[in-house]
């Protein structure tokens, strides 16, 4: 399920790709399986139905999802799915730390909290 955040400085259609790529790599989504339609997603969103389809082209870009002509998106299988999982969570990882530096956390804390997490290993 996706659900959107008008509170959010995230575009709407990133937030489409952001979760759809969480859903993917916790497994919400398997290969090949079939996304929500562009049409269907749109009016479960209340959005344009245009966002939907610049999520899915960007999300098709990055090798993510596949489309097939008439029948719709589908996730794209990756041959080692524990590298293309380590890849969807190293963006997201990405996208945090660019959140948490524009809210102003110092580097000092988040190298901490780095430090804190691997030291419990």
């Amino acid at each position: 399920m996706i659900s959107l955040s008008s509170l959010s400085r995230t575009p709407i259609y990133q937030q489409i790709i952001d979760q759809i790529l969480a859903q993917i790599a916790c497994g919400a989504f398997q290969a090949d399986e079939q996304l929500p339609g562009v049409r269907n997603l749109a009016q479960d969103l209340g959005i344009n139905p245009n966002t939907v389809v610049k999520a899915y082209a960007e999300l098709e870009n990055n090798g993510y999802i596949y489309s097939v002509q008439g029948k719709g998106s589908f996730v794209k299988k990756h041959d080692d799915d524990n590298n293309h999982l380590l890849t969807i969570k190293l963006e997201e990882v990405r996208k945090d730390l660019q959140l948490l530096m524009q809210l102003g956390l110092p580097l000092d804390r988040i190298k901490a909290l780095v430090q804190e997490v691997y030291g419990n290993l």
